[in-house]
């Protein structure tokens, strides 16, 4: 599989509305949700997530990450003057386990590692999945409380690659 990525566009509004409102009803539990309350709270929470990343890193690089050309996710950095901070990365459900995050991560990892700075995120204590991913990528957690942790790879040294190059 071929992960690469490309700058978010107004054209991939759609989309992302799609994934993020996939992913907070993964978060939420709202699957079997009433319709009529499932839709609207998920409508408010998208929009609520979108404009909080973006008015807290304004100067943010939105991507879209794509699987063999099919959009499969999407990344959103920031590059602060201590650290890269990976502020959202989602992987559609049917991408999931296929080594797209991995790949990401790589490159994510290389790009910090070129200015010798750490990547940190933040991530949702219940996100066991995402939270395995980090660890795997060599993340610890540094901090945080009972709702999200705090997480860092202080270690500059790429991860190996297999495969393509996603290229940030």
């Amino acid at each position: 599989m071929r992960i690469s990525s490309r700058p978010e566009t107004p054209q991939d509004e759609p989309f992302l509305r799609r994934l993020i409102t996939e992913a907070v009803t993964e978060q939420l539990g709202a699957e079997g949700w009433p319709e009529a309350l499932r839709g609207q709270i998920l409508s408010v929470q998208c929009q609520a997530r979108r404009q909080g990343v973006r008015s807290r890193f304004p100067d943010g690089k939105s991507r879209i990450i794509l699987a063999d050309g099919a959009e499969a996710g999407w990344l959103y950095l920031a590059e602060l003057p201590d650290e890269l901070h990976l502020v959202e990365i989602i992987v559609l459900a049917e991408h999931r386990g296929r080594g797209v995050g991995t790949a990401v991560l790589r490159e994510v990892i290389e790009a910090a590692s070129r200015k010798a700075q750490p990547v940190r995120l933040s991530v949702d204590v219940m996100n066991t999945r995402a939270i395995a991913l980090y660890e795997r990528a060599g993340f610890r957690r540094i901090g945080g409380d009972a709702v999200q942790h705090i997480m860092e790879r202080q270690d500059t040294r790429a991860l190996p690659r297999r495969g393509g190059s996603l290229h940030l």
